[in-house]
């Protein structure tokens, strides 16, 4: 036992010291559990992560009551991108010791990166509830606050942290995500700039650039970018930044530019292929997914990219095989059906009618008039009026399917005004008649999920004027999406153009043969329009200069 002693003594010494060759000679040939996580601590820090592994997994099977062991598991996991381990691991270590802290925080991040954000809360409330002082706590607790839409809560809980002297980037960037949503601009614009001042982040430079765009600041925008494009962690969601703002050969530009420096990662060739599909470039686009599928197999971003190339040169019967496997494996994910909806209508495939059921799945409403209103244009009347405040920006977020207009920054279902409440409320009618409307059945994707009740799961107002329009989209997380008309032009009342129309069934990439519209609804204000995610949809421009206001929502199972 001496004799293992002493080699841990030397192995933890060298560890510490950074000499990972000279801490493996003491410890490789120790059989004894600490030593074989010591040296696993030494692997990960080495950058051996599969040794790592196989080492902590190695020392859980000799002694599966360690917590240091299940942490540093965990954690490894966590890095790895093994979300599943990475949680058994953190719950394991703490049903051994239930006030390991590490253990918390590490699963505390874990469900924040995963977005289960109510299970955060739930995790951190007890945790801050007995010890109000702890900064990372405190951070997490209120991250996810905010994420659970509690915007004004999670704005106090930020300005305390910042008023007692944390004024880490991290701290700053989320602080400055509330002011964003609480219509806070010049405010954010403050707390996002010393954020990314502090500690440039793809997330920080996301924020920045597009509150800049929204806010028509091209000059900052520009600066922004141009500094950011000569970063190399950065260059990425540069590129992807200017092709999203209209410049797609500009994103090419610039990945050109960071492959000199670097192997260019999978979300690079992703970025790519999209932008050569701007381009209407779809062999350059395929040519771009398949630079890295073979080392990226399962990112959907690149599957995806792939699967655009292919529909734009009519390789229908090719794209089939993979759009099976990504449904059978994601059986709820909106845009692999709207793909398959795709090929299937290319292959002129009779099931193509069967998904894709326009006259059955697509269907308007005329919302009941909200409690407090005597008819359904003074509703709208007083709506226009409480979304007002909200469309601040003068132009479309970088990330949305709207061109000119603007986005509200906030799910619309946690702003605490009477008139936007009545809204939800009163659409309560619509959804379960367009739940009974469609049915339930395993035999179609929509209608599998029909279980008779639903959750609203995100909502916004958009505003779309002279020229605007949606492109066409699908809503990747939705089951139920729609659009409800607040105010609609003159124009669109009966232009033979179909201007300000919703449209649906056209992708957003040109395909070989062409796949156009098939079916149009002309908004009229009152009306609520529903209709499955996975459908392409979009909007004819409108021309006259007049606005038209939705207040689009999805639902999901509940």
């Amino acid at each position: 036992m001496q004799q293992i002693n002493q080699a841990l003594t030397a192995g933890y010494a060298a560890f510490q010291r950074g000499a990972f060759d000279e801490a493996r000679r003491h410890l490789e040939d120790i059989d004894h559990v600490k030593a074989i996580h010591l040296l696993g601590l030494v692997e990960k820090n080495a950058g051996d992560t599969a040794a790592a592994a196989r080492l902590f997994e190695r020392a859980a099977e000799l002694d599966p009551q360690d917590p240091e062991i299940a942490n540093n598991r965990a954690a490894l996991a966590r890095q790895n991108g093994d979300v599943a381990l990475a949680e058994s691991e953190f719950r394991r270590a703490l049903a051994i010791n239930p006030t390991f802290r590490q253990a918390s925080t590490g699963l505390g991040r874990l469900l924040i990166d995963t977005e289960r954000w109510q299970e955060a809360l739930e995790l951190y409330e007890p945790l801050v509830a007995a010890d109000s002082g702890d900064v990372v706590l405190r951070y997490g607790l209120a991250t996810a606050i905010l994420n659970l839409g509690r915007t004004e809560e999670a704005a106090d809980l930020f300005d305390a942290l910042i008023r007692e002297g944390n004024e880490q980037a991290e701290i700053r960037f989320m602080r400055g995500r509330a002011r964003l949503e609480l219509n806070e601009v010049d405010a954010a614009l403050e707390d996002l700039v010393a954020s990314h001042v502090a500690q440039p982040s793809n997330f920080t430079l996301r924020a920045l650039a597009s509150t800049y765009w929204m806010q028509r600041n091209e000059r900052a925008f520009l600066d922004l970018l141009e500094h950011s494009a000569r970063v190399p962690e950065l260059a990425v969601t540069t590129a992807e930044i200017f092709r999203q703002s209209g410049d797609p050969q500009k994103a090419l530009d610039v990945l050109a530019g960071a492959r000199e420096v670097a192997r260019l990662p999978a979300e690079g060739w992703s970025v790519a292929a999209t932008a050569h599909v701007d381009l209407g470039e779809a062999r350059e686009a395929e040519a771009a997914a398949r630079a890295c599928l073979d080392d990226n197999p399962a990112d959907r971003l690149i599957i995806g990219s792939l699967l655009t190339s292919l529909l734009m040169q009519g390789k229908a019967e090719e794209a089939m095989p993979i759009i099976r496997r990504m449904r059978e494996s994601e059986p709820d994910g909106q845009h692999w059906i709207a793909y398959e909806a795709t090929a299937l209508r290319l292959m002129g495939s009779e099931r193509y009618r069967e998904l894709v059921d326009l006259d059955r799945f697509v269907r308007p409403y005329e919302l009941p008039v909200p409690d407090g209103f005597e008819t359904i244009e003074d509703f709208n009347a007083a709506f226009l009026e409480a979304l007002e405040p909200w469309h601040q920006y003068e132009t479309h977020p970088l990330d949305q399917s709207l061109r000119d207009g603007s986005q509200t920054p906030r799910d619309l279902t946690t702003i605490d005004d009477p008139v936007i409440q009545a809204f939800y409320r009163a659409l309560d009618v619509p959804i379960r008649q367009y739940m009974a409307d469609v049915g339930s059945g395993d035999d179609h994707p929509l209608t599998a999920r029909n279980t008779g009740d639903y959750r609203i799961a995100g909502a916004w107002s958009v505003r779309l004027h002279g020229g605007g329009r949606h492109v066409n989209h699908v809503h990747p997380e939705g089951w139920i999406s729609s659009a409800y008309y607040v105010a609609v032009p003159d124009e669109a009342r009966n232009d033979a153009e179909h201007a300000g129309c919703i449209k649906f069934a056209e992708p957003p990439f040109a395909t070989v043969p062409p796949t156009p519209p098939e079916k149009w609804i002309r908004p009229r204000a009152g009306v609520l329009v529903l209709f499955p995610s996975f459908l392409w949809h979009g909007t004819q421009p409108i021309h006259d200069g007049s606005v038209r206001v939705t207040a689009p929502f999805d639902a999901v199972p509940a």
